[in-house]
């Protein structure tokens, strides 16, 4: 075995094929390696002919040059084994380094052969299980909600595609809207495994999750509980997949990933991201009316069957109305012709609603109020039922690797017909954002969104699961993520707003981390099912602005879930289609919770978000009692406040609530009360309610 070591981790290599056979976390003792018969080293996808399933399995690989270095190990392969190939004139060198904690594999390969090299696998956690007696391992990626999406790796393990796989595999890929940032953590109880991709580009990378060699009994998707069934060896195993498209006579360096052992919860499982992160990420100029805008109405005035709600002169009044409610944000929806998801990508005022000039001083008037004004727009798929498309857009379209159009299906209002699979619903093609020609285009009409003179916009669905275009007369390699274009596209938004508004706010719904350099803001939703909400953008990125939306008409949960994490309130009544005053339960707490946050700002708005780290809240009543809470650092003096929530609709929440630095908290503000309490460490909440205990 070839055996790499510092204070921190073991790692152990085959020393026939390079297969990651031993992984140990030496501060804890855990060995993530449980079944060495399933280790897994470098592989390859190598379509031969109609064989595109042809591939180069890291147990044919051999080492033919192994050199150590003072911190790590550098591994060639001079000729790469396909299966049905043999020996391939492909030479790969694997760079493998220990940086403390942090384990980095870096990937070199010089295809000589007359194939295309789609998938490159490495490196892979073959055989893992979680820590001996802790509970299983949950996947966890962000996404675009700002949150955490969480699989669990046990019994139920999923198995969608069921009938284009060997064995239950599960998919999660990089920038799809189920992984916004290129890093998938392995959570066990106390500690756990950290997995990322460290490119600054949206690049494509998946981590496939697969279960071998199947199900023992598939009606429950039961797993093999002793890492075998007679013969046969049985467990995890996880492939850091990228997919190059080397082409023939081609050289590559791969982006290193970078695997952690940690201890603790996701807080620090992210740690290696939030390091390496410092290093590239820099943000554009923050508008400072955003310290103010902690409350937002989101507004749907048209939709592509011409429901008509609002008239561009009407619009002024529906906000006279919303500002009593708190509001200092109007996210405008369905007000380019074709309305919401109709006619994209183009952003021309739509005629049933009045004229360009009667929807410009719409927005001076609402502006004069006080309120700001975001136009949500899209410029990522094309609407083919209109003439443009046909006329200008069709060679902008993404395609696949049989040179057909990347679909896009396109979403349903209010009509039957509009739900009906073949109605009326407005469908079209994704458009690549690699394209220069393209890009010029989705500038135009952006310049037209400028001309209306808004506060800034809201980019609908950044977050977009069509990753890859196949175009190379788009200017760009085979395969390559259009994600990357998009990114490309926010800069040259940025400069031309910048030309006219140096305060211009762009956000986004689900940007991958990469383009929050540029969007600013996240639009999310954070309704809960059986997983709680788990701010992990906002933990990673404080300075992030998110809004969340609220449709319930007594909604104080959802105040309570945006007040304790830092999140702007977005009205959202009839599903972002009503006003204000039609949901006055959740608009009165929502008042009082303004209230408060005002009263605290330089606390739990403009604050530093810390989530759970640095305080400790007990809870001393009610076993079952649901409750969240957050330390905020205010920037200004280095004092701490921590928010919490009861989300129990029964029962009293009585806790104690500590800082971890020993530092005491002397007042508690709760909702709705002028004054606030004297804090002795401990409280009572009633249900449904929150309160601030802040440092003295």
């Amino acid at each position: 075995m070839i055996l790499l070591t510092n204070e921190f981790v073991e790692v152990g290599l085959d020393e026939k094929t390079g297969a990651l056979v031993h992984l140990l976390n030496r501060k804890t003792g855990y060995q993530a390696i449980h079944q060495p018969a399933l280790a897994l080293g470098l592989t390859m996808r190598i379509p031969v002919g109609q064989h595109r399933s042809h591939s180069a399995p890291s147990a044919m690989q051999q080492i033919s040059d192994c050199q150590l270095k003072e911190n790590g190990v550098v591994i060639t392969y001079a000729n790469i084994v396909g299966q049905d190939t043999g020996k391939l004139d492909i030479s790969a060198q694997v760079d493998i380094t220990l940086n403390g904690p942090d384990i980095s594999f870096s990937v070199s390969i010089d295809n000589r052969t007359e194939y295309t090299i789609e998938e490159v696998a490495y490196p892979c956690l073959g055989g893992f299980k979680e820590p001996e007696g802790e509970g299983p391992f949950h996947a966890r990626t962000p996404n675009m909600g700002a949150n955490l999406t969480d699989m669990t790796l046990d019994d139920g393990f999923a198995n969608p595609d069921y009938w284009g796989t060997d064995w239950p595999t599960v998919y999660k890929t990089y920038p799809d809207p189920d992984v916004s940032g290129p890093f998938l953590l392995l959570c066990g109880d106390t500690q756990g495994i950290y997995v990322g991709m460290h490119c600054y580009e949206p690049k494509l990378v998946s981590f496939v999750h697969e279960y071998k060699p199947g199900f023992s009994n598939s009606k429950d998707s039961r797993l093999l509980k002793d890492n075998e069934i007679p013969g046969v060896p049985a467990g995890f195993c996880l492939s850091v997949t990228r997919a190059p498209f080397i082409a023939p006579g081609e050289k590559m360096d791969l982006a290193p990933i970078v695997v952690s052992m940690f201890q603790g919860d996701w807080h620090q499982g992210v740690q290696p991201y939030i390091r390496w992160r410092k290093t590239w990420f820099k943000p554009v100029k923050r508008p400072s009316w955003l310290d103010d805008a902690d409350c937002w109405m989101t507004l749907h005035i048209n939709s592509p069957e011409g429901c008509k709600r609002y008239t561009y002169k009407e619009l002024p009044d529906v906000m006279r109305e919303a500002k009593k409610g708190g509001v200092k944000v109007l996210q405008l929806i369905g007000w380019a012709r074709g309305g919401q998801d109709g006619d994209e990508p183009y952003q021309d005022t739509d005629p049933m609603l009045g004229t360009r000039e009667e929807l410009k001083q719409a927005i001076r008037e609402i502006r004069d109020m006080g309120i700001r004004v975001l136009m949500m727009c899209k410029f990522k798929w094309a609407d083919q039922s209109t003439d443009d498309f046909k006329k200008e857009l069709m060679p902008y379209t993404m395609k696949d690797m049989f040179g057909s159009p990347v679909q896009f299906g396109g979403y349903a209002y209010q009509t039957l017909m509009q739900h009906v699979n073949g109605g009326s619903r407005r469908s079209g093609f994704g458009l690549c954002h690699l394209s220069k020609d393209y890009r010029a285009i989705a500038l135009r009409e952006f310049r037209k969104i400028l001309d209306l003179e808004p506060d800034g916009i809201l980019y609908d669905e950044l977050g977009n699961p069509m990753l890859c275009c196949f175009d190379a007369s788009h200017g760009h390699r085979p395969g390559e993520c259009h994600h990357i274009g998009s990114l490309e596209l926010a800069k040259e938004f940025y400069e031309e707003a910048s030309k006219h508004n140096e305060d211009f706010f762009m956000a986004g719904e689900g940007p991958n981390d990469a383009m929050c350099q540029y969007y600013l803001g996240n639009y999310i939703r954070t309704f809960e099912g059986s997983v709680p909400h788990a701010p992990v953008w906002k933990f990673f990125n404080p300075d992030l602005y998110v809004a969340t939306c609220l449709v319930g008409f007594d909604d104080r949960e959802m105040v309570n879930l945006a007040l304790t994490y830092g999140y702007a309130i977005n009205y959202e009544p009839y599903n972002f289609k009503g006003r204000v005053n039609d949901v006055p339960l959740t608009r009165d707490y929502i008042l009082q919770a303004l209230a408060l946050r005002k009263e605290l700002k330089d606390y739990i708005w403009t604050g530093t978000f810390r989530h759970t780290e640095g305080a400790v809240v007990k809870n001393e009543g009610a076993p079952s009692c649901k409750f969240i809470y957050s330390l905020f650092i205010n920037r200004k003096t280095g004092k701490q406040a921590v928010v919490v929530a009861n989300q129990d609709a029964g029962n009293e929440l009585v806790a104690s609530v500590a800082l971890v630095d020993g530092g005491k908290l002397s007042k508690a503000y709760y909702i709705g009360e002028d004054e606030p309490r004297q804090a002795d460490g401990h409280i009572r909440l009633a249900p449904r309610s929150c309160c601030v205990l802040v440092e003295e």
